[in-house]
């Protein structure tokens, strides 16, 4: 999932499908017993928190699959 920081506006830009695609992992979990549930806002801190250890890079370097 790909998700846009916008500095000039100072956004979290998510795709339209963000909340449904949450939504759906939790129900993932309910069906499998699990007690919680995935936060919206806490699921793109976390991601936040794992990519901002690595330096920034431009979209052109990313390789290609």
């Amino acid at each position: 999932m790909r998700i846009i920081i916008d500095t000039e506006l100072q956004r979290i830009i998510v795709p339209d499908s963000f909340f449904n695609q949450i939504d759906k992992m939790n129900k993932v979990l309910s069906e499998n017993g699990a007690d919680t549930k995935i936060d919206y806002e806490q699921y793109i801190k976390d991601a936040f928190a794992k990519a901002s250890v690595n330096a920034p890079i431009r979209k052109a370097d990313l390789k290609k699959k």
